[in-house]
């Protein structure tokens, strides 16, 4: 929340400069007054810091708390290092909980109907239901669509682009629609997700859990996650 608000503060001062300047809020003009203040901020130079500090979780909860502390009383200097594995297939995951028949016809009936497969899922393999009593706490990303984030305005383009929609096609897990906590990604037309800008909370989990990767640049994959309006904070902003 620190950075938010920071950065939010740097880029209104910046737009203020530029407004008394009468100079046009382009590329150029923010490049040189709010992202010239970004860097030679705290905000740079503690997420150089924090930049690899969480790696460790890809190993274990004890290993990444570790890796978490040695990181903070280093400066980032040591860190524990630790490949992310992505979520398994559908298939592969129910396997000998699910009869694959079953499994295709339950994904196909909640992309048919346009909504995440997991509450179905979940169902089917006996997880107990949460009853709403009136009095159950919320998440952070419920309360964000009850109401409380920033609507994102109208006029804009969409910050989440699916880069190659043939890749998306092909894919069977689909688990930026899964992970899509503000329910903002769900089942499109002809197999591509569909993006609801409006709900997104910007959490970055469809950027951070596309299994999808590009030919031509295998650490990313096929989600562009860009700077956007609204949202109480971002993956990337």
């Amino acid at each position: 929340m620190d950075e938010a608000w920071t950065t939010g503060a740097q880029l209104a001062e910046a737009v203020i400069e530029l407004l008394k300047q009468k100079l046009p809020l382009n590329r150029e003009n923010l490049e040189r007054t709010y992202a010239e203040s970004r860097r030679a901020s705290w905000v740079e130079s503690e997420g150089r810091v924090a930049e690899k500090a969480r790696d460790g979780f890809h190993s274990g909860v004890i290993t990444g708390m570790i890796g978490m502390a040695l990181a903070g009383f280093t400066q980032g200097k040591v860190t524990l290092n630790g490949e992310p594995q992505l979520t398994p297939e559908p298939k592969d995951y129910y396997q000998g909980k699910i009869p694959a028949e079953e499994l295709e016809r339950i994904i196909a009936d909640c992309r048919n109907r346009g909504v995440p497969c997991h509450d179905a899922l979940m169902d089917r393999i006996g997880w107990p239901p949460i009853p709403c009593d009136g009095q159950l706490l919320v998440s952070h990303q419920d309360a964000l669509l009850l109401g409380g984030k920033v609507q994102a305005p109208g006029g804009f383009a969409n910050h989440v682009r699916f880069v190659f929609p043939d890749f998306c096609e092909r894919c069977i897990a689909k688990l930026c629609i899964e992970m899509c906590s503000g329910q903002a990604i769900t089942p499109g037309d002809a197999g591509v997700p569909a993006f609801d800008r409006e709900k997104c909370v910007h959490c970055g989990g469809c950027l951070w859990n596309c299994g999808v990767s590009l030919d031509d640049d295998p650490q990313h994959g096929n989600i562009d996650f860009r700077a956007g309006a609204g949202g109480f904070h971002s993956a990337e902003n």
